[in-house]
């Protein structure tokens, strides 16, 4: 078994990568004076303890006696260009704002043969204000929860209360309710599964009302929230919204699948632009992580097509959903209600995503269900 030496003031990490029984001895000091490196297959340094200049000066000797060397950068600002100065080297720079526990998942999944995770989190992310985060978010989950009767959690984590569209009133429970106890991480799979509203398989946790408090949720704390409805339901659906907070950054580096859901406008596409070159950049996210979603879309010579869409997004196509009536929109919308059931072909549309999603994930669909429609029709027509 591969012995392990951390760099660091937070003990935390130890315990996860001890947890794991993956590994021999599992050291961690806060200087390298005394390390034997010889004795160490893998060598973690945390940026926050030696800083960037000082591992330089000690990269030749790293290099020269461990096989596998991990750096764990400081923060988002500098992590773009340790990555790309460091990984010339061999070495794996982890990108800052993930808990040890996502770490350990990281380092696990490269030093350990055949290590696999359970992860059956989604993660609906938008390009901006007006692309149908939530409806299609929501949409899916009531779709889905019909289609494989099973558990189903849906997390609000777009700085809403976020039940718009499901057809439940209550302002009970929520992930408000449970904050303390899931900061303190003493919540239980029976609390979680209390604080959320209910209908059939489907459970809902509703997200913090005030929006004053949103940015009191680090990323940290949604991961433990995430780490558990993994543990306790079958599916995971979150909505992150459209904008960065610590929830959306935590929703993301929690999600095993990640659906980018825009338009086919340009003002949406510059926006994503923007948060890759700007944010995601410097949290290792890449746009080929997402799966796209095009949303409102309209047959048109004078617009971009979905195929044209995905390459300039540079990421797979998984659904074009079409703009549909205005007016059996705002009548959903003011019943409390998804689209699916006023339309047949946004129907249609959320179904296709939902048997593509549970592809993705391996889960098997009730009365092996199979849905037709003209979304893939015209991907072969185009391609």
């Amino acid at each position: 078994m591969k012995n392990i030496l951390i760099i660091s003031e937070n003990g935390s990490l130890r315990a996860e990568l001890e947890n794991t029984g993956f590994f021999g001895d599992v050291k961690t000091s806060v200087s390298f004076s005394g390390s034997k490196l010889n004795l160490i297959d893998i060598l973690i340094v945390d940026g926050a303890t030696i800083s960037y200049d000082q591992y330089l000066k000690n990269l030749k000797n790293f290099l020269e006696h461990v096989k596998s060397n991990y750096y764990i950068s400081k923060d988002s600002e500098t992590y773009s260009t340790v990555n790309k100065n460091l990984s010339g080297y061999g070495i794996i720079v982890i990108p800052p704002l993930l808990t040890a526990a996502q770490i350990t998942q990281k380092i696990c999944s490269l030093a350990v043969e055949d290590f696999t995770v359970k992860n059956n989190i989604v993660c609906f992310f938008g390009t901006g204000p007006g692309a149908g985060t939530t409806m299609i978010s929501q949409s899916l989950a009531q779709v889905l929860s019909d289609l494989i009767g099973r558990s189903i959690i849906f997390l609000a984590l777009d700085g809403s209360y976020g039940t718009t569209y499901f057809d439940i009133d209550s302002r009970s429970g929520g992930l408000a309710e449970i904050k303390e106890r899931l900061i303190n991480n003493i919540l239980s799979a029976d609390e979680l599964k209390n604080s959320c509203l209910k209908t059939g398989s489907l459970y809902v946790l509703a997200g913090e009302n005030d929006i004053s408090k949103v940015r009191h949720y680090h990323p940290e704390h949604i991961e433990k929230l995430t780490c558990l409805s993994s543990r306790t339901f079958d599916i995971t659906i979150i909505n992150a919204g459209s904008t960065i907070t610590g929830m959306s950054i935590g929703a993301l580096n929690s999600s095993k699948l990640k659906y980018l859901i825009t338009t086919q406008s340009y003002k949406h596409f510059r926006n994503f632009e923007k948060l890759v070159n700007q944010i995601f950049v410097n949290l290792g996210i890449s746009s080929d992580d997402f799966s796209l979603v095009v949303n409102k879309y309209i047959e048109s010579s004078d617009l971009e097509d979905e195929i044209s869409l995905s390459k300039n997004y540079g990421m797979q196509l998984a659904s074009v959903i079409p703009l549909l009536d205005y007016t059996l929109s705002l009548e959903a919308e003011n019943k409390g209600k998804t689209l699916v059931g006023y339309d047949q072909i946004f129907s249609d549309s959320i179904r296709q995503l939902a048997v593509f999603l549970c592809k993705e994930l391996g889960i098997e669909i009730k009365n092996n269900e199979v849905v037709k429609g003209s979304f893939f029709k015209r991907i072969m027509r185009k391609g």
